[in-house]
């Protein structure tokens, strides 16, 4: 055999043993979770996000280029069709080349019942907490938002290093130092919101709609009810003069709105009134996606909370 021969069967056999050069492709549905997926990826590079600023699940229409990047994607990663149902057909019908992650049915991730509309008893000690171990049920019962949950961040942050490391294992130790490290960021965040919430803890209050128990299960804070049970349904007669007759009755400190939806509602219900009004935004409006992301809407609903909840 010549030099030129050996040498260029050496080149061709080193080159089929060489880590993957190409960047995963990744999309991720909404802005926390990206933000979480992102995290890991690091330089690595950089996952499509779906939901921009200012965008609801519960209402989006995907577009035709959003579509085209789910058929290209190595890894999807979403919450599931109870939160975002713009995304369940489109999933259903890819085919086996994608890796897709749907968080609501991963072991280890924390799931809360959902609650009903209106005013809650003060019952929330019986609270079901459902600790997920296997895949395949029906979550239509469990809230989906369980993001905002920091120990269900660090499960989320597992599942995409483990998914990661899957699909492009010759990076895998920078995903795995990435997501250690991730989750020692989020604890440290947690320990900080929960000496800036502790102050409120015990002051009422109501949202607009059942979008953050999992921070409140997480800090313990005193949510009373709800304005809308559906976001994209507005609440009747009825429930407008429920929500007013227990603003007394539990001495509400403030009731909450989120940018993604019209305030007017909230401002229905506390007319004539003193309470406080803030807005509390569990997807990040306005803030720039990134690993960054997740960080600053938790900061942001301690922020918001904490302030409008502070008596002056």
């Amino acid at each position: 055999m010549s030099k030129g021969i050996a040498f260029a069967a050496l080149f061709a056999a080193a080159a089929l043993h060489a880590p993957q050069t190409r960047a995963a492709e990744v999309v991720v549905s909404i802005k926390p979770i990206h933000s979480l997926v992102a995290a890991v990826m690091g330089n690595t590079g950089r996952p499509l996000l779906l939901l921009k600023s200012g965008a609801s699940p519960h209402t989006y229409r995907m577009r035709p280029s959003e579509a085209r990047a789910l058929t290209r994607a190595d890894l999807i990663v979403w919450i599931g069709k109870e939160l975002e149902k713009f995304l369940d057909r489109p999933i259903a019908n890819l085919g086996s080349g994608s890796s897709i992650r749907t968080l609501r049915d991963a072991a280890g991730m924390r799931l809360l019942p959902n609650r009903g509309g209106g005013i809650w008893d003060d019952g929330r000690g019986e609270l079901h907490v459902d600790q997920r171990e296997e895949t395949g049920h029906d979550h239509s019962g469990f809230d989906m938002h369980f993001w905002l949950d920091p120990a269900n961040a660090r499960r989320i942050v597992e599942i995409a290093a483990e998914a990661l490391v899957r699909i492009d294992p010759g990076r895998a130790d920078t995903y795995r130092k990435n997501a250690a490290a991730t989750r020692k960021r989020i604890a440290a965040l947690e320990n900080s919101l929960r000496k800036r919430l502790a102050p409120v803890r015990r002051r009422a209050f109501i949202v607009f709609h059942d979008a953050f128990q999992y921070f409140e299960f997480a800090f313990g804070l005193n949510s009373k009810g709800v304005i809308a049970v559906d976001p994209a349904q507005p609440p009747g007669a009825r429930r407008l003069a429920e929500l007013r007759a227990a603003l007394a009755e539990y001495d509400i400190g403030c009731v909450f709105s989120e940018p993604q939806f019209e305030p007017d509602l909230v401002r229905t219900v506390v007319e004539g009134t003193r309470i406080r009004t803030g807005t509390l935004d569990p997807l990040g409006f306005g803030v720039e996606p990134g690993p960054d992301a997740w960080f600053k809407i938790m900061r942001g609903l301690a922020d918001a909370g904490a302030e409008c909840l502070s008596k002056h």
